[in-house]
């Protein structure tokens, strides 16, 4: 009986979360104006695309830096999400227990072949943070650090001074 009663409830939610529901609108990804850059491992990096979206509450930039010398990798892109509209200091990383991070950070090696890329994710390890100076529905101004590493730990990549001014 118990059993019947749960699925009865669950039957009642999923029927209550339409398809239509336009309450968290996507957004489509369109291009930025301005720059991403800073420096990964001691290198300088700086974007030449930028896009971004909204998802809900969520900001997606995604800024790329296009390689031509490189024989492995086509490119590289660092991508952050970001689920707050308030200017402030915030931890990057991933969400842990105990642990909710309303920013996420992660930079990915684009592999020339296509199926080699290597994605790095943003800890906070007590030193990862944006430090978001303005954010509107316009414009973002930010300043960031962060380590990221692969999923096995294997590579990692620390960026400094980083910095974003875009508007969109």
């Amino acid at each position: 009986m118990k059993f019947l009663t749960f699925i009865t409830l669950v039957l009642l939610i999923v029927n209550g979360c339409s398809s239509n529901d336009e309450s968290n609108p996507i957004t489509n990804e369109k291009s930025a104006t301005g720059f991403v850059r800073g420096n990964v491992n001691g290198s300088s990096w700086y974007s030449n695309k930028i896009t971004t979206s909204k998802s809900g509450n969520t900001r997606i930039v995604k800024a790329t830096l296009d390689s031509s010398n490189d024989p492995l990798y086509k490119a590289t892109t660092l991508e952050f999400r970001i689920s707050v509209n308030q200017t402030g200091v915030f931890g990057i990383g991933e969400n842990e227990p105990g642990f909710q991070y309303v920013v996420k950070a992660y930079y990915t090696l684009v592999s020339r072949s296509g199926s080699a890329d290597k994605y790095h994710k943003a800890y906070y390890d007590n030193v990862s943070t944006l430090t978001i100076g303005s954010i509107s529905d316009k414009n973002l101004d930010a300043d960031f650090i962060f380590n990221a590493r692969t999923d096995d730990s294997l590579n990692t990549v620390v960026f400094t001074n980083g910095a974003i001014q875009i508007d969109f």
